[in-house]
């Protein structure tokens, strides 16, 4: 992308030099003489040969006893000189000025880099009359996507809420029933209506890269989810080791990143032994986040089936389920990578990440 500041420079120095070139050009072709003068010339005493006649005077003198006019010689080099030195001054000042001008934008740059952060949620519009058309354009589509996703979330916990009654309706009548083929096949169906709808509701609520301002914070964030799941597992406060890079920013849509790192860490502790290893850290533009247990790991099939692509978790690995699906879902709606192996440091599984 190009600078403006730069292009308007390059243009302004261009269109100087261009106009000092033909001032320089014109004043070296214009005689110094009007046609309608006379030719006659009066020649200082001192000049006695006709090399310091040349010297003397600005006209050009021939046998026939006739001058004639042509520009002096202090002209041809002087102006050069001031010209050029007029041009380094006109663009030393108008470098200053451009700057100072643009130097207005900065404060929109930096607001731009606190609302990536989610630090605000809109620009200030307290901007320059040129751009104010396109600020104010800005915050209007950022309010508008944040209430659509505000409602689609609320539509869709509601929707939640509403088919989560008849499936266990459901579930409770067949559990009644006398057990037979028939009444586990659809037990099986029952409980695969159940993971399917909750696997879309939460890939609808996804807000995706960019779309809203609640900005991800591994040393805020992070912490309060691995209390939270040591108490479901029953599992001491430093049950997972946390490694947060210096320099780890903010990152991905709050939820989004709770919702990944929430599975995946959840089924690192049904498999770990004693400890499992959190690691986020930059990397370029991205974030590299690696999950690793004690457990027993996975075989190289497993391993292979899990990280194809388009393979159902939930159908592939048996005691992964739709946690690891709803988190392949999240990386592909961030363009990012998901890789298995195994853990060199613990011995168990290896979960890496780059959103």
């Amino acid at each position: 992308m190009k600078s403006l500041e730069r292009e308007l420079q390059r243009n302004l120095a261009i269109i100087l030099v261009g106009v000092m070139l033909g001032i320089w050009l014109t004043g070296s072709l214009m005689p110094r003489q009007l046609p309608n003068q006379s030719n006659t010339v009066t020649l200082p005493e001192t000049c006695v040969t006709e090399q310091q006649l040349t010297a003397c005077t600005p006209f050009s003198v021939h046998k026939s006893g006739k001058s004639e006019a042509r520009p002096p010689r202090r002209f041809t080099w002087l102006f050069p000189i001031l010209a050029g030195c007029g041009v380094v001054l006109i663009l030393v000042v108008q470098g200053i000025v451009i700057r100072r001008t643009f130097r207005r934008l900065d404060r929109i740059r930096a607001e731009v880099r606190e609302l990536e952060a989610g630090h605000i949620k809109t620009l200030s519009e307290q901007v320059p009359v040129e751009i104010h058309p396109i600020i104010h354009e800005f915050n209007h589509v950022l309010q508008l996507m944040e209430e659509r996703l505000e409602r689609s979330r609320n539509s869709l916990g509601n929707l939640a809420h509403a088919l989560k009654g008849p499936l266990n309706l459901l579930i409770q009548e067949l559990d009644q029933q006398a057990d037979s083929p028939a009444k586990q096949r659809a037990m099986q169906q029952a409980e695969r209506v159940r993971q399917l709808t909750q696997r879309e509701l939460k890939r609808a609520r996804m807000a995706g890269l960019g779309n809203t301002t609640q900005r991800f914070s591994a040393q805020e964030d992070l912490p309060v989810l691995t209390e939270v799941l040591a108490r479901v597992h029953r599992k001491p406060v430093d049950y997972i080791q946390l490694d947060i890079a210096a320099g780890t920013e903010r990152f991905g849509d709050r939820e989004d990143m709770l919702e990944l790192l929430g599975n995946l860490l959840d089924n690192a502790c049904k498999w770990a032994d004693r400890r499992v290893s959190c690691r986020i850290e930059p990397d370029g533009q991205r974030h590299r986040i690696v999950i690793e247990d004690d457990g027993p790991g996975c075989t190289e099939t497993e391993l292979q089936q899990m990280t194809e692509r388009g393979t159902r978790l939930d159908e592939s690995v048996e005691g992964y389920g739709l946690g690891l699906a709803i988190c392949k879902d999240i990386i592909k709606l961030y363009d990012g990578q998901l890789k298995f192996g195994h853990s060199q440091r613990f011995g168990g599984l290896s979960v890496e990440v780059v959103v």
